[in-house]
Formats: C-alpha cells, structure tokens, sequence
C-alpha cells in the first residue's frame, strides 16, 4: 500500500475532529441539532486551518443515514465515498481553474437535477475569490434562492476580492490562526499513535515553524520524522527544517548589549550560513525581543508558550536589559520588516539594520538628566601657557569637547574664571568694569592686556569660532555675523552686524564659555563686551526678571545647556 502523508491521513472527519476552530464546529453542530442549515455557508482564512476539510464534514452531515445529523458516521459508504470525492452528490470544483460563466453556468444545469443517495445536492467552491466578476454575477440568483435539495459551501483565504453581493447570501464563519499549544498537543498525539518517540521542545519548533497551520504542521512533522527516524530530538528538527537556534538569538541581543561589532558580524555571517530568508531571521529575532519582555513583565513568563528551562532562561536575561530599550529595538525590526521582502538585498538590509542597533544609546528620561543622577561632562581645569605665542594647527584641534578651564593668569580676582551662570557673571561684569582703572593705551591706539592686543586676538578668531561651532553650535551660529572691534585692557568688545536682540540674549547666556574659549587659544583671559550693530539695543545690565520663581529660572537655564537649546520667543 502506498504510503498516505500524515495531512491526508489524520484529516479530520467529524466535527469533534477539527482542532482550533470550535466557535465555527459549535455552530454547525447546533445548526443540524436546530434544523436550521443555510443554503449558503462561506469560509474564509489563512491557509491549512480546515476550511476545506470543514466543508466535507458539513456535506457528510447532510448527507448522513437517516437525514441531516452533525452525529453521523464517517465510517458509512455515503461518508467514505464525500471523503474520497466519489460521490455524485457532491461537487467539489477549484475556482481557480473553473473561474469563467460557462463553467457556472454549467453548475447550474447540474444542480436541478435530485441527488441520487443523500439529502442533498452539495456543491463545494475551492478558492472562490478566484471566479470571474461575470462568473459571481451569473451565480447571484442561484444562490440566493437555490432549489430545496441544493446547497452552497464556499471556501477562500481572500475575503476581500469575494463581492458583498456573494457575501450576503451566505452565512460568513472566519477561521483563525490555530494556537502554538493546540497544534502541538495534536502533534503529540499524532506521535504517540504513530509509535514515535519525541521530546517537548522538538514539537514547539515544530509548531511554531508551522505558523497558525495544522496542514503545515503536519507537513513538517512528515520531514522531521524522515530526517530522525523513530526518534524525534531538537538537534534533529534544527537541521531538518533550518531553524535558527534560540542560542544564535541569545547571541544577537548579548552583542547589542555590549556593543560588540565583531560578535555581531560573526553571527551574521552564522545567520546567512542557515539559508534561511532574511525576512523570517528578522521575525525570529522580533519574537526573541518580545518574549524578553514578556518575561521581564510580572507573569509574563506564563504567556511563553516553551519548556520551564526556556521559560527561566528568558527571564534572566530581562532583568539586565531596560524595557524602553528592548521597544525601541523591536520598532527598528518592525520598520524593517515590513520593507525587506520587497528589498533587491535583504540580507544586506538585515546586516546593515543589526549594525544600527549596535550604536543605539540607552534610555535615559530627562528627569533623570534635569536631576543630575546622569554625570555630565565638567570642563577639566588646565594650567594655560604663559607666553602668546601662536598655536599650531595640532595644539588648537587637540580637544574637541569638554574644554579645559584654565587657573587664573593673574592675581586680580576679577579675571577668575567662574562656573557658567550667564545671569549673575553678567552683572559682576558690569560692576567690576565700573570698579577698574582706565587701561593705557600704546602707540598705535590699542589697549594692552597682559601682552595681547586686538591683532592677536583677530588671528585666532577663526579657531575660537571653530572651537564654539564643535561645543555650542547655536552660540557658534551667532558669533558668525561678529567680530571683535575693541580690546581694552582685559575687556574684549565684539559687535554683531545684525540688531536682533535675541541674538544679544543667546551671546549673554553663553558669556562665560565664550571667556573660557579665548582664554584657552590665545593664554589670556579676557572679560566680553557685546554690542548690537543697530536695531534694539539693549541694557548693558541685566536686572533680576520680575515674577519669576528662582526653581523655575535654574530649571530652565539647566535645560538650555544640556541640550543647547534656543528661545524661540
């Protein structure tokens, strides 16, 4: 005897056969029990979930010895000759290949004639969705009022192409996806009746594999079991069916942590070793990040349809990771997988979207910055250079970040850097210019101050303004339309082109850095001065705002400088 694969051979042939569907078979069963069948039923959903096999059940029980019962035997002659599509009294016909109006019309000279053995005159359209919009039309009127012996079972895994004029003459039932644990119960019994032995966790891989589908399922399981024999193990199913590992998934998310490139271009290169398609890598790798954080969620573990040992590994791997960083992860592979089917690369694609995780920062919530529970960068302190002599190229791009501050050159305390607090520098700087004595001035008309004058600070302007465009581009921005006009003694004058009085606003609040910068390029400090070229000018002092909460003022002035923001009012 030839041999029968197990989805033709452990097909369904009761209603208390059909696993996963139990809101339609309820129905049905209640339906014969009630005497109230339809002339029209239609089937739709995702493939191998019983549909077709749904449709002969309910064509045996009206067919049944002895009239119409859910509770007939699939061991008569009328219901072996259904099962093995003999019988004259029920058309079973593919709409993919009879899609056209003669074939319809054809179906309905058919159906007036008597069935011949049962109750009634069954016919059963595979893939309706495929028939012609003039095959629909011509089946309208036949359908909505057939004759007393005639009925109608419709089956399509594309509901929406199916007209609602066809829908509406039938009674819709929607198949679902069948659950990991339904399939993998019916797995094990199929097992156990076959006389094979198998451990757990080959059936979940199997069953998830398959993907909602007993068809597919079993389809699967048939490979396995040529591949293993009598015994079916994990190592087995791994190989037969390519499957990625939950080892290689671990591996995924352990270099993401540690932002390990190497480990992660390894494992890619593992990844495209299996081939498997790039888009179902992408898949298993999103249901790894779910089940994390599943397992991170109090009782979460229990939603995790695997083994205890499983269950727990993915439990210790949630509590090192952030679950804002595990979401952020899973909406970068969600993005991309709904593009990479259609990529010309997909592997690429796949390379290049693993890549990027790698550079994705930590969370961080902006209280946790606001309240300093985050180090910040301080500037460094750094003793400067005496002399004014010019820099070299190498010694003004050597910092690029966090520039040093350095101690005082003199012993004035006027010319002591202080710590960024643009209000209040602002009006020690006014008072202590009003305490200073009038500076000498040279020969040429030009202040001195600690050996520099207006040439020297000129000369280095392009590197201060370097130095600022790196640090705080929005100040940097600024200082592009000004330039120093004035240097008298230590007091530097820099005058802007434009008259904006908000530019004046930024330039007051970034004061003290700007102090820093020059004193680190030319080994002077030096106290600014800032004029507008026109338009509103305003007070050279900045008295205390009115009305304003000093928690309010700080939090505020701590925000614009971590993020370098500006005031847009």
């Amino acid at each position: 005897m030839a041999y029968k694969v197990l989805s033709l051979k452990w097909r369904p042939q009761s209603f208390q056969d059909v696993v996963g569907q139990d809101h339609i078979t309820q129905t049905l069963i209640n339906a014969f029990d009630q005497d109230r069948i339809a002339q029209g039923y239609i089937f739709t959903g995702p493939r191998g979930v019983g549909k077709t096999t749904t449709a002969r059940i309910l064509a045996m029980a009206m067919n049944a010895e002895g009239g119409p019962s859910s509770k007939f035997d699939p061991e008569s002659e009328i219901s072996r000759e259904i099962a093995d599509g003999r019988s004259l009294d029920v058309l079973e016909i593919d709409g993919a290949s009879n899609r056209g109006i003669d074939d319809i019309r054809q179906l309905r000279e058919q159906i007036k004639f008597a069935p011949m053995n049962g109750a009634y005159k069954v016919i059963i359209i595979d893939e309706v969705h495929m028939l012609t919009k003039e095959a629909f039309n011509a089946l309208l009127r036949t359908l909505e009022e057939p004759p007393s012996h005639a009925k109608f079972v419709f089956a399509t895994t594309d509901i929406q192409k199916v007209p609602a004029t066809i829908i509406s003459r039938c009674q819709r039932f929607d198949f679902n996806r069948i659950s990991l644990q339904v399939i993998s119960e019916r797995l094990e019994f199929i097992l156990k009746a076959e006389g094979h032995k198998y451990d757990p966790e080959s059936v979940n891989a199997i069953a998830r594999k398959a993907d909602g589908s007993m068809r597919d399922g079993l389809s699967l399981l048939d490979q396995a079991i040529s591949y293993c024999g009598n015994e079916i193990h994990y190592e087995g199913v791994v190989k037969a069916l390519g499957l990625i590992t939950n080892d290689l998934h671990f591996e995924f998310t352990r270099c993401i942590q540690e932002k390990d490139s190497t480990g992660m271009v390894n494992l890619l290169s593992t990844f495209s070793g299996f081939g498997v398609p790039a888009a179902e890598v992408l898949i298993g790798i999103g249901e790894h990040v779910r089940n994390i954080i599943y397992a991170g969620v109090r009782n979460g573990e229990s939603l995790l349809e695997m083994n205890e040992e499983h269950k727990q590994q993915y439990v210790d791997e949630s509590k090192i990771w952030d679950r804002r960083d595990l979401l952020r992860i899973s909406q970068v592979l969600t993005d991309v997988s709904a593009i990479i089917r259609r990529s010309e690369d997909p592997y690429l694609l796949l390379e290049m979207t693993a890549l990027k995780l790698l550079e994705l920062d930590q969370s961080v919530q902006i209280d946790q910055i606001l309240s300093g529970n985050l180090p910040i960068p301080a500037p460094e302190k750094k003793t400067p250079q005496k002399p004014v002599i010019p820099k070299t190229r190498e010694q003004r791009t050597q910092p690029k970040s966090n520039y040093p501050t350095p101690e005082p050159t003199a012993p004035k305390e006027e010319s002591a850097v202080q710590e960024p607090q643009p209000p209040v520098r602002k009006e020690k700087n006014v008072e202590d210019k009003k305490s200073e004595p009038a500076p000498e001035k040279n020969d040429e008309g030009q202040q001195d101050s600690n050996g520099i004058d207006l040439d020297i600070v000129q000369q280095h302007w392009p590197a201060i303004m370097e130095r600022l465009h790196l640090d705080r581009p929005s100040i940097g921005a600024i200082l592009e339309e000004c330039n120093p006009v004035e240097l008298a003694g230590n007091n530097l004058t820099i005058k802007s082109s434009g008259g904006s009085g908000f530019n004046h606003k930024m330039i007051e609040r970034g004061i003290s850095f700007i102090e820093t910068i020059i004193e680190t390029e030319i080994g002077s400090s030096v106290k600014i001065k800032f004029e507008n070229g026109g338009g509103d000018e305003p007070s050279q002092q900045k008295g205390p705002e009115v009305d304003s909460n000093p928690n309010d003022e700080k939090l505020f002035n701590k925000i614009v400088e971590v993020f370098d923001g500006e005031i847009l009012r």
